[in-house]
């Protein structure tokens, strides 16, 4: 008896790209919340910090959708 969506199509990801994502959302997303708190603290230290953490995290997820695209 076949399973509705397992047709073997190759579109499943591997558990590790899956993990990266989130991680990398995670990251992204606290960068962006530390570069805010740090704004509206004018904490300089907290904001440039905040935006290279949300800067290196949107490089490796745009490099995970280019990796996904081949």
């Amino acid at each position: 008896m076949e399973q509705h969506g397992s047709s073997g199509t190759g579109t499943e990801r591997p558990v590790w790209t899956v993990v990266a994502r989130v991680v990398a959302w995670l990251i992204l997303l606290g960068g962006l919340a530390g570069a805010g708190v740090g704004v509206a603290g004018l904490k300089v230290e907290l904001t440039v910090a905040g935006l290279i953490l949300a800067c290196t995290a949107a490089l490796i997820l745009l490099k995970l959708r280019a990796d996904a695209k081949l």
